[in-house]
């Protein structure tokens, strides 16, 4: 017995499943035979097997006795707990060599002194990695550089411990990768080839707009960088073997007007590499037309794939570990400069958001107040969540958004609402693309 899926969606004549992903497009004589099909498919198994099969297969149809929020609700469950690839992300510093207006450290009004990791915390996060590895056994770490500008303490910080961990995990047969969000100020040719050694091969690099636009955000004493950073990126791909860039484009209306003018400085074999996001700074409002939609925005990212580069949206992608965000997981801490601990890197890493120390031994000892309040459930168990058709493209609120909102310090809110890209605009571009 079988009967069709409750993530099955009808966008005019596309027929777009959002547990599966997939989306098909079809003549407009067929739809009412589709819709027949999937609404009683063993009324047609005899006549269409392979028919029948294939739209199983694609996750518009289903077994009776399968339900699907259910297995969402179990797989979150599974991924958040015993999914030991552990993601560090450790911030050197939280100074930083600009001073963006848009800045969350600033805009928070995060208190932090000006300096870097000291030699004790870092010794700290070796005893841990080493505790992760020996009594955790975990399967894999990914170290994430953020900050502040991480890259300010790339020897100092940065080195010695990708070095020690490239060891650890070496001896103990486990993958090691790492990933760095900076603005590539500091980036010459001598780090470039520290990189490819303690393999820091990924990074994510803000882009503010073209040359002019740029270096009115980014610029020290009014001296922009613009042409330093696009010949980083270019070089990183050229000499540091695997490497992937996400060239994030923080924008606004104006930024996005002359977008299109990065692409000629991005030399056309290096732009396969490179994911493009975009990312609309968040205190600026929402532009979108009647239909959902920011149409200078979707018409530059048109552009970006048109010159060979990927691009990328976070209102609808795809999210195959059954949860919102990689923070979500158990298996993922935020190690902030001065060794508190925390669960997020995009807040203003107070006390009261600390959820641990470092013991001797490398282990953490745990807040289980904040803790608790975080996992006790999956961070979609609300009504809103839970019959939302869409629910498996994002899996409801971050960890840190659902903790904050049961201790009434934020409200919920669905991210689609944020969007400036229409679903219907994303499933239709899934058509176009295939």
């Amino acid at each position: 017995m079988r009967k069709q899926s409750k993530y099955n969606i009808w966008i005019e004549n596309v027929l777009y499943n959002s547990f599966s992903d997939y989306a098909i497009s079809f003549l407009n004589g067929e739809i009412q035979d589709i819709k027949n099909l999937i609404e009683n498919p063993d009324d047609y198994e005899s006549d269409n097997p392979e028919l029948v099969q294939k739209f199983q297969e694609l996750g518009y149809i289903i077994n009776s006795d399968f339900d699907e929020l259910e297995y969402i609700l179990f797989q979150n469950r599974k991924e958040t707990f015993q999914n030991k690839h552990y993601h560090l992300t450790i911030n050197p510093t939280l100074q930083c060599n600009y001073k963006c207006w848009y800045c969350c450290v600033e805009e928070q009004e995060t208190k932090y002194e000006q300096k870097r990791m000291n030699d004790e915390t870092i010794q700290k996060i070796k005893n841990h990695i080493l505790f992760m590895v020996e009594h955790e056994k975990i399967r894999s770490l990914f170290i994430d550089w953020f900050g502040g500008e991480p890259l300010m303490y790339f020897y100092e910080v940065i080195y010695p411990i990708s070095k020690f961990a490239i060891e650890i995990c070496s001896k103990n047969n486990i993958t090691f990768t790492s990933h760095a969000t900076t603005n590539a100020y500091y980036v010459d040719d001598k780090m470039i080839s520290y990189f490819q050694e303690i393999k820091l091969t990924s990074f994510q690099i803000p882009i503010d707009g073209n040359e002019k636009k740029h270096n009115l955000v980014k610029n020290i004493d009014k001296i922009g960088h613009y042409k330093q950073i696009l010949a980083s990126i270019n070089k990183i791909i050229e000499r540091v073997s695997n490497s992937q860039i996400i060239l994030r484009i923080n924008y606004d209306m104006q930024t996005l007007q002359n977008a299109t003018d990065i692409i000629q400085d991005v030399k056309t074999e290096n732009r396969n590499k490179i994911f493009v996001d975009f990312q609309r700074v968040w205190q600026v409002a929402l532009t979108k037309d009647e239909h959902g939609n920011n149409e200078l925005l979707i018409r530059i990212k048109k552009e970006f794939e048109k010159t060979g580069f990927n691009t990328f949206y976070f209102a609808y992608s795809k999210k195959n570990r059954f949860k919102c965000c990689y923070a979500d997981s158990y298996y993922h801490r935020v190690i902030n400069y001065d060794g508190k601990i925390y669960k997020c890197s995009a807040r203003d890493y107070a006390d009261d958001l600390c959820i641990g120390f470092f013991n001797e031994d490398g282990s953490i000892e745990i807040n289980k107040t904040i803790i608790s309040k975080m996992f006790s459930d999956t961070t979609f168990k609300n009504e809103k969540c839970l019959n939302c058709i869409k629910l498996p493209l994002c899996f409801g609120p971050c960890i840190q958004k659902y903790y904050e909102s049961k201790i009434g310090k934020t409200t919920f809110f669905c991210l689609h609402d944020s969007a400036e890209i229409s679903f219907e605009n994303y499933v239709k571009s899934k058509i176009t693309k295939k």
